[in-house]
């Protein structure tokens, strides 16, 4: 079931930041990428007339060698403050039968083809909940409509029997709520609920992580341990009472 997340005093948390090949001084506002391909995952720098979908304000220098990447090699956060006062939800990932998309056909290779999977979901990740390979974790380094590419090809390919879960990558903003209102779904197409997805966590045994694109891109076995979850801290963008034109 979801829970309203209380932030810092000043709105502040940690989030992934490129400067794209230049370094970001403090104080740099900070805005979603227009890149899916390149700058999914990760806030860039808001500069000239680029003001739309600026999210929050950098804390501290960023140096060049420190930029996030789509490819999942390099993952750097700094603290920033978030300019818009907002209540963010933590939702888990649905884990039943009709939360799950089904692998449409075997996975032996980097390249995963899901029926009407959405496009520009680079820097998300996948988990197979079920079926064969299940207890994989992959992370999605490029997409397009019906297929992504994985940053390493699975331990154990996956046939039609395995079923997934598609975790979105941070500050993307289509997903959709299972049947019961508790939880985000996965169906394989975007969803039409509008908010921005600010962190995605993996909850093993109670132990709660940031999920890393470096270090938790090829994880397996995660089906054998006694508790499994993941989460996303979500702003819901069109409210009843802050409703979208």
């Amino acid at each position: 079931m979801g829970r309203l997340i209380t932030y810092g005093s000043e709105y502040q948390t940690n989030l992934p930041v490129s400067g794209g090949g230049s370094a970001l001084v403090k104080g740099a506002l900070l805005r979603k990428g227009a890149t899916p391909a390149t700058m999914n995952g990760h806030l860039r720098l808001a500069t000239g007339s680029t003001m739309d979908d600026v999210l929050a304000l950098l804390q501290e220098a960023h140096a060049t060698a420190d930029d996030t990447d789509v490819a999942g090699t390099i993952f750097k956060t700094h603290p920033c403050d978030l300019v818009t006062p907002f209540r963010v939800v933590r939702l888990q990932y649905g884990v039943a039968a009709a939360d799950l998309i089904t692998a449409t056909e075997a996975v032996s290779t980097t390249t995963i083809t899901l029926t009407a999977l959405e496009n520009d979901i680079d820097a998300g990740f996948i988990y197979v909940v079920s079926g064969t390979g299940a207890g994989q974790v992959n992370y999605l380094t490029a997409s397009a409509a019906g297929s992504a590419t994985l940053k390493a090809a699975f331990t154990t390919n996956l046939d039609i029997t395995s079923r997934i879960i598609k975790i979105l990558p941070r500050f993307h903003t289509l997903m959709a709520l299972s049947a019961d209102g508790t939880k985000l779904t996965s169906q394989s197409g975007a969803g039409t609920g509008r908010g921005i997805i600010l962190d995605t966590f993996l909850v093993r045994n109670g132990n709660e992580v940031s999920l890393n694109p470096v270090t938790d891109s090829a994880l397996t076995g995660l089906n054998d341990l006694s508790s499994l979850r993941f989460e996303a801290d979500v702003v819901i963008a069109d409210t009843l009472i802050y409703q979208l034109a």
